[in-house]
């Protein structure tokens, strides 16, 4: 797991990273084991400001990012865009150009796993797999359900617009019949409808846990402010990359923006400094207010029923949504003007070492209420910091190395020439 952030102001932007990475067994996923040195901040470009930071899966069909990146910062060598964006759009192009660690071969061993993902995702919900009729009519209530709710779905990556469901099923048909007969024997109608579960969220804009987040940031030649995006990526599957903007954490500063804070992955512990209120908590107390508004009718209820069985009806029906939800957006208000806003102002105006600072100590309170709890320690090891500035651009403020940098002054030297 992970935990990253990026701070932005009109100076600068600092992003920080932990070092933990989890592994999981491939027989028994429910075991995983956590390393404490993968490297998750990256220059993007050896001479602009342009930094790429990775969250969640570490790799890309099996192959490292860290590799694909340094591929792809020696494709560019001086070359430069006017804008962030256009730095993300180029590296997705590299992506799609370069099929060395995505042949046939390794896309149909990743479609595989996705179809076992999904089928293992139904299994779950159904309880395990059983011959018993009941079982199976359940498995396919499961499906019909899941093709209800992809199938009205119209947010669909790019690389898929043009994908229909006979070119998909003409690729992937075999793979889907190996998979099937092992681990999901049933009737063929049923596989006929689960084919189209599979279609339906491959095309879409959705995360499934295997999943790359990429944060491009920094500086195009054109922006004198620091810009962020974000990409989604998984897997290539009939040479169509799946993958898509995650317009959620972009962020932009403006005359009108002047700081942001973007958390990314493991981000409970920077929601509450945030926020003033832990995420689980807060999602816990609007949970009970639902429950204690609910009770508060039927109390009521209860007792106009006897003298006015009319009006009580008219009170149990009572819509609860509305209040609730104005609830929220005040709570919501109330946040931004006693706690976030206030905090953005101070980052408005804080140095680059401060911003380094607070990143920094940002990413260590994740890993140190890891570490007092009973939750698994997903985030942790070193911390990785640097800043990004239009004048002076990429610089490492803390940055593990596997090798002693006096040891290997030859890497230094060519550096630049690599």
């Amino acid at each position: 797991m992970t935990a990253v952030v990026a701070i932005l102001n009109k100076q600068a932007i600092a992003i920080a990273a932990d070092s933990a990475v989890s592994i999981s067994n491939s027989v028994e996923k429910e075991k995983r084991k956590i390393l404490h040195k993968a490297n998750k901040i990256f220059t993007l470009s050896k001479v602009h400001p342009v930094g790429l930071m990775i969250y969640n899966s570490g790799s890309f069909m099996s192959t490292p990012w860290e590799t694909i990146i340094k591929i792809y910062r020696k494709k560019i060598g001086e070359a430069s865009f006017p804008t962030i964006k256009e730095y993300k759009d180029d590296f997705l192009s590299f992506l799609r150009n370069n099929n060395y660690f995505t042949d046939e071969e390794t896309q149909l061993l990743f479609l595989e796993n996705f179809i076992v993902n999904v089928i293992d995702s139904i299994l779950r919900e159904a309880g395990g797999f059983s011959h018993e009729p009941a079982f199976l009519n359940k498995i396919e209530e499961l499906i019909d359900g899941l093709i209800s709710y992809w199938g009205t779905n119209t947010k669909h990556c790019e690389d898929f617009e043009n994908y229909s469901f006979d070119m998909f099923h003409t690729y992937s048909a075999e793979t889907l019949e190996k998979v099937t007969k092992k681990i999901l024997p049933v009737d063929p109608s049923v596989i006929a409808k689960l084919e189209q579960v599979i279609y339906y969220i491959l095309i879409a804009k959705e995360n499934r846990s295997d999943f790359s987040g990429l944060i491009f940031t920094g500086f195009g030649e054109d922006e004198i402010y620091p810009q962020l995006c974000t990409i989604n990526i998984s897997i290539v599957v009939d040479d169509k990359l799946k993958c898509y903007d995650d317009d959620r954490y972009a962020a932009s500063i403006s005359n009108k923006n002047n700081a942001v804070i973007c958390p990314f992955a493991q981000d409970d512990v920077i929601q509450t400094i945030l926020t003033g209120i832990d995420p689980t908590l807060k999602s816990t107390f609007i949970q009970n207010d639902v429950k204690s508004f609910d009770k508060i009718l039927k109390l009521i209820t209860s007792v106009v029923i006897k003298q006015n069985p009319e009006l009580a009806s008219q009170i149990e029906r009572i819509d609860l949504k509305p209040i609730i939800d104005e609830l929220i957006e005040l709570n919501r208000k109330n946040i931004a003007k006693n706690y976030t806003d206030p905090l953005i102002n101070a980052v408005a105006s804080l140095s680059k070492e401060d911003l380094a600072e607070m990143s920094e100590s940002l990413i260590y309170l994740t890993s140190l209420k890891r570490r007092i709890t009973f939750a698994e320690e997903n985030v942790g090891g070193p911390v990785d910091v640097a800043i990004i500035s239009k004048g002076d651009g990429f610089i490492w403020i803390k940055r593990k190395q596997y090798f002693k940098p006096e040891l290997n002054q030859n890497f230094f030297n060519y550096y630049f020439k690599r």
